[in-house]
């Protein structure tokens, strides 16, 4: 289980039109528009979903990091012959999922508490598509941009 006391508890901005996640007021970790709550509402997002390109119809994708869920509820409503697995760290986020409307766990969808780069190293099952969007109060974690975790990565993938 997952101490509480070693992650730092995010909060919640909300305006007129759209809900925040933050670690601090200077960075937005995930954004949802109110009025979309399932669409891509920050660029970068919108940049990750680009390996649809390449493989326009995944069948199992693992996602490092959940935030405020925008890439797992897009994957969830949009990729519907697609299995997805998420890995988070930090309690306080997963606590927030309903605040996101992330989806409840079910056969098709889940959100695993525990770490992404351990997750990967340990042998998951494997997939198709991996996004890598675990960040923390400090950054991206060094577990995450080590050379074990690309090796542990590779491996992870389908040919």
């Amino acid at each position: 289980m997952l101490d509480p006391a070693r992650h730092v508890k995010p909060f919640v901005h909300a305006s007129a039109t759209s809900k925040a996640l933050h670690f601090s007021m200077n960075e937005i970790q995930s954004r949802m528009a109110l009025a979309d709550p399932f669409a891509l509402d920050l660029e970068y997002t919108r940049t990750m979903m680009g390996f649809l390109l390449l493989r326009p119809e995944p069948k199992r994708i693992v996602m490092i990091g959940l935030g405020g869920g925008s890439l797992a509820k897009f994957c969830h409503r949009h990729l519907p012959g697609a299995s997805i697995q998420v890995a988070e760290i930090n309690p306080h986020v997963i606590a927030l999922r309903d605040d996101f409307h992330v989806p409840p766990d079910d056969a098709r969808f889940r959100v695993i508490a525990g770490n992404g780069a351990r997750y990967v190293r340990g042998g998951a099952t494997r997939c198709d598509t991996l996004m890598v969007d675990g960040f923390d109060s400090d950054g991206q974690p060094g577990g995450l941009c080590s050379q074990r975790f690309y090796d542990d990565a590779c491996d992870m993938l389908q040919p």
